[in-house]
């Protein structure tokens, strides 16, 4: 059970679902972890604003997801 209950984009804060889509847009569907953003147009922002920042740093794309499987795993998580 999730500590914090994702939301739907229906009933997210309005300031939420645009971040919501856009962050659906760029994986291709609506995942839970923007769904769980959703409850904190704030928190949203910055997730999104950070994940800009890092997208253009020295790593690659196949060496970013890889740390994202192992932190996701490491953490019990679903990635």
């Amino acid at each position: 059970m999730p500590r914090i209950e994702p939301v739907e984009q229906e009933s997210a804060p309005e300031a939420s679902r645009p971040l919501m889509e856009k962050g659906a847009q760029g994986a291709g569907k609506m995942l839970n972890f923007y769904k769980t953003f959703g409850n904190s147009p704030t928190a949203f922002e910055g997730y999104m604003d950070l994940n800009a920042t890092l997208k253009g740093g020295a790593l690659d794309r196949q060496m970013q997801e890889s740390i994202a499987v192992a932190v996701s795993d490491f953490n019990g998580c679903d990635y």
